[in-house]
C-alpha cells in the first residue's frame, strides 16, 4: 500500500480556509490600529499619548471620551495611566467603567451618565475630583476609587441608596447633596479634609455612619426625616448647617 505524503492531504480549500483566517486576524489588527490612531488625532493633546504592550493607551495630558467614542457602551479601549484628567461626562450610552486608567493624576469626570449602573472598572487613585454626579441609575458607591486627592461628587444620584464602597479618605469635599434616596450615611468617608454635604437627602432619617473628622463644615439642610444631631462627626473644623 502506498502511503501518502501529509502534504497529499491538504486540499486548496482547507489552504484557503487557513489564509483567509489569517488575512481576517491581520484585519481585524490593523482596523483596531486605525481605530486607536483616529482616537489619539481627535484629542486635544494628541502628542502626549504613548501606547504600550496590549495597546493599552497612557497619556502625559489629558483624556475626553465622546459617546459616539463608545463600544456597545463600554470605553474604546484600555487606558493606563493618565496625568491629566480623564473625561467621560455626558455619555448617555456609557455602562461600565471598564478598562479606565488606574491612576489619574488630575480629575476623573463620569458625570451625567443616566446609564452608567456601577462604579467598578474606576481608577483606585485619583489626584483630584472625582465626579459621578447625576447619573441616575447608579445604586451604590462600590468600585470607587480608594483615594481622591480632592472633591468626591456623588450629588444628584436618585437612586443611590447606600454609600457602600465610598472612599475612606477624602482631601476635599465629600458631595452626595440631593440623592433622594439615600437612608444612610454608613460608609461614609472617615476623614473629610473640607466639607461634608448631604443636604436634600429627603429620606435620610439618621447622621449615624458619618465621617469621623470633617475638615469644614457638616451640611445637613433640607433633610426632614432628620430628628437629631445623633452620630454627626466627632470632630468639625467648621459648623454643623442645618
Amino acid at each position: 500500500m502506498m502511503i501518502k505524503k501529509f502534504s497529499e492531504f491538504i486540499t486548496e480549500g482547507m489552504w484557503g480556509s487557513a489564509l483567509r483566517r489569517s488575512n481576517s486576524a491581520k484585519e481585524r489588527k490593523d482596523d483596531e490600529a486605525n481605530r486607536i490612531q483616529e482616537f489619539i488625532d481627535n484629542q486635544p493633546e494628541s502628542a502626549v499619548i504613548y501606547i504600550t504592550d496590549g495597546n493599552v493607551i497612557n497619556s502625559k495630558g489629558s483624556i475626553f471620551i465622546r459617546n459616539t467614542d463608545l463600544i456597545n457602551g463600554k470605553l474604546p479601549f484600555k487606558f493606563g495611566r493618565v496625568d491629566g484628567y480623564f473625561d467621560c461626562d455626558g455619555c448617555p450610552s456609557l455602562t461600565s467603567l471598564e478598562g479606565s486608567p488606574q491612576e489619574v493624576g488630575g480629575d476623573f469626570y463620569c458625570s451625567d451618565c443616566p446609564s452608567l449602573t456601577s462604579l467598578e472598572g474606576s481608577p483606585q487613585e485619583v489626584g483630584m475630583d472625582f465626579s459621578c454626579y447625576g447619573c441616575a441609575s447608579l445604586t451604590s458607591l462600590e468600585g470607587s476609587p480608594q483615594k481622591v486627592g480632592g472633591v468626591f461628587r456623588c450629588s444628584e444620584c436618585t437612586s443611590l441608596t447606600s454609600l457602600e464602597g465610598a472612599p475612606q479618605e477624602v482631601g476635599g469635599d465629600f458631595d452626595c447633596r440631593n440623592c433622594t434616596s439615600l437612608t444612610s450615611l454608613e460608609s461614609s468617608p472617615q476623614k473629610v479634609g473640607r466639607d461634608f454635604i448631604c443636604h436634600g437627602c429627603t429620606s435620610l432619617t439618621s447622621l449615624k455612619g458619618s465621617p469621623q473628622e470633617v475638615g469644614r463644615n457638616f451640611y445637613c439642610r433640607n433633610c426632614p426625616s432628620l430628628t437629631s444631631y445623633e452620630g454627626a462627626p466627632k470632630k468639625i473644623g467648621g459648623k454643623i448647617l442645618d
